[in-house]
């Protein structure tokens, strides 16, 4: 076997970063935000939705159109597309619906990212290397989203919630010039364009597919915790226990840590244990993460662990599943990183608008939601690996 080589997935790891990051930095300003523009909770919940929304469904078109144009030149006019929602969204902050149209274009363009981070991965790594950058990948995609809130807490702290998008603005900006001078073609051959009713029914075809939905299922539950988690936490931790945002951006390191555990716990343990054990590991971690929130005392301390638990139970998931999912499909993969990411995020936002909606908002409440998306995740686990695509996938990975 070669060396590793590190350029394809730092780059990778800068593309996902940018959705990520728009996703996590902007959850300790929600109660700031709803306070400053006269919003309800549910009100301010929607610039997390509408951005997932617009974020997950873009990326049923992103897909396809980099299976044929490359991965490239539609990864910078997507990132175009997001940069202009975070200007409309800056230039008119004190206004909720300019702002939140803002964060929906924003999502809309930041839908490739999610798509085009994967499907490089996929274009540029096979068997070991696969497996590893993906880990990595992973603990990027689900580490941010922790580590955003702490960055975010400090400047609504000192620089009020706007500061926030003015940061996300220039942090993509940034990006992009990095990416428009740094990023080379990773697509070897270029696929015929198919017709919308082609793509339809490729689409509809995965959907089918037993090893598509056990794998790509996994990371739509385990996503689906990362949300509700990081939404409801800013209101247990601030409004319920007192802390100021000061105070939670410190408490918000420690699920980051956890993540880090957890991708690290994947690369050292999955060589000797293999993927479909590591795979049946993060649920017993959900399991108990969600047991400590449902019997633990309201204490910063014991919230923190359960969200730290949470997070090293996605750091072990999220790689091993999304590695099995993309080996059978190397000559389609941005089709399926576009179906698999937009599912992601639309599930991961109808379930967390469904719970808020039912009144969810204490920590037991959240640690039932996890207890429940541990034994989805063990089915799903099962279902996976048991069939004979799973097995072969499973195989090509040892």
């Amino acid at each position: 076997m070669g060396s590793f080589s590190w350029k394809p997935l730092l780059l990778a790891c800068l593309i996902v970063s940018i959705g990520q990051f728009s996703l996590g930095l902007i959850f300790p300003s929600l109660p700031w935000i709803a306070a400053d523009l006269h919003l309800s909770t549910e009100q301010a919940q929607l610039l997390v939705s509408g951005y997932l929304f617009g974020f997950g469904t873009s990326q049923l078109a992103y897909g396809p159109l980099s299976d044929v144009f490359g991965r490239r030149p539609v990864l910078l006019s997507g990132l175009l597309i997001s940069l202009l929602g975070l200007v409309l969204a800056v230039a008119f902050a004190d206004d909720f619906s300019w702002l939140l149209t803002g964060r929906a274009i924003q999502g809309v363009g930041a839908g490739s990212v999610a798509v085009l981070a994967r499907a490089t991965i996929r274009d540029s790594y096979q068997r070991q290397d696969l497996v590893k950058a993906m880990t990595w990948l992973a603990i990027v995609a689900a580490f941010t989203p922790i580590v955003a809130p702490v960055i975010g807490g400090m400047l609504n702290h000192y620089a009020g919630w706007l500061s926030v998008f003015i940061l996300l603005l220039a942090y993509i900006a940034i990006v992009w010039l990095v990416l428009l001078f740094t990023f080379k073609e990773t697509l070897a051959k270029a696929s015929a364009p198919q017709s919308v009713g082609g793509l339809a029914r490729s689409y509809f075809s995965l959907i089918h597919e037993r090893h598509f939905l056990s794998f790509a299922g996994i990371g739509w539950v385990n996503f689906s915790l990362v949300v509700i988690s990081i939404s409801l936490m800013p209101f247990i931790m601030q409004v319920q226990i007192g802390l100021s945002s000061e105070q939670y951006a410190l408490w918000a390191m420690v699920p980051a840590f956890g993540l880090l555990c957890g991708g690290l716990v994947c690369q050292r343990l999955r060589p000797k244990l293999g993927t479909k054990r590591m795979l049946q590991l993060a649920p017993l971690l959900h399991f108990v993460a969600g047991s400590v929130l449902i019997a633990a005392p309201l204490e910063p301390a014991w919230m923190s662990l359960g969200h730290f638990l949470l997070a090293m139970a996605n750091g072990i998931a999220f790689p091993c599943a999304q590695s099995l999912l993309l080996v059978p499909y190397a000559k389609k993969a941005g089709t399926v990183a576009a179906l698999s990411g937009a599912c992601q995020m639309v599930f991961a936002s109808l379930i967390s608008n469904s719970l808020l909606k039912l009144g969810i908002s204490d920590a037991w409440h959240l640690g039932g939601v996890m207890v429940i998306g541990a034994v989805l995740g063990l089915l799903l686990g099962v279902i996976g690996t048991q069939s004979e695509s799973g097995q072969r996938a499973v195989a090509a990975l040892s």
